[in-house]
């Protein structure tokens, strides 16, 4: 008896889980539109920030991190972070209209043990806010990116530079790597350092290019490196730390 309502409550969970969505094509055929601006804010991860940003940019990154004690994502970007108590949602009720802004979730520790658990609770919140085709979930796990992409969400997949690698093998071989993981998982985008450009616009024309993070006083010229990021044809965002947008 105890097996049959475990099967059961398994069921109930899958079928809600994986349920039509009221979202518009674009979202159920898995595709992803980006904003029209390719400036985005930084990690966008405290109430303050968000309710200033959201008016200024049209993209924002934030860092989510699952907790399994609470069943719940926190704005982090480290377990200490977790601390300060803010969920998604709050974060999210922080914006007058969400459904008008783009939105890159950095999830921290997304993996395959706990990704149909995170699937869920994405589905529900992003869906309430009327955000589901505008938000992109971003991980290195490509087993776990599967249960993601698998629910119908956008992802994008964390390159590792792997420097070391390149140094000793060259970059072909990274490449060849990088286009494996590429076949299998099927990525809206691809995501690194921004000073991954131009290997990995050049090495992968035809996918999407999300880069990260050109620091406002960092260095003399960063605007222009920003504005150059922007200009190439498959770059979709890069991530600033800029109080407001730039021209480009």
């Amino acid at each position: 008896m105890r097996a049959c309502l475990y099967l059961l409550l398994l069921l109930f969970l899958f079928v809600s889980c994986n349920s039509t969505t009221n979202e518009p094509l674009s979202a159920l055929q898995n595709e992803f539109v980006f904003s029209s601006s390719k400036i985005w804010a930084h990690q966008v991860n405290t109430l303050e920030e968000v309710a200033k940003k959201n008016l200024l940019f049209e993209g924002m990154e934030l860092d989510l991190i699952y907790s399994k004690y609470i069943h719940n994502l926190y704005v982090a970007h480290d377990n200490m972070d977790t601390l300060r108590g803010i969920l998604l949602e709050d974060w999210i009720k922080q914006i007058p209209n969400p459904e008008k802004n783009w939105y890159w979730f950095d999830m921290k520790n997304l993996s395959k043990k706990n990704a149909d658990e995170i699937v869920c609770l994405l589905i529900e919140i992003l869906n309430k806010y009327g955000i589901f085709h505008k938000t992109i979930c971003e991980s290195k796990d490509v087993k776990a990116l599967k249960v993601l992409k698998r629910n119908k969400l956008a992802i994008s997949y964390w390159v590792n530079s792997d420097v070391a690698f390149r140094k000793i093998t060259g970059d072909a071989l990274w490449k060849k790597r990088i286009e494996r993981k590429i076949a299998k998982l099927k990525p809206n985008a691809l995501s690194s350092f921004d000073w991954m450009h131009p290997l990995l616009t050049t090495s992968f024309p035809d996918q999407n290019i999300l880069y990260w993070l050109t620091h406002e006083n960092e260095f003399s010229g960063n605007e222009e490196f920003t504005k150059t990021l922007c200009r190439v044809p498959n770059v979709k965002v890069v991530l600033v730390n800029y109080d407001e947008p730039i021209e480009y």
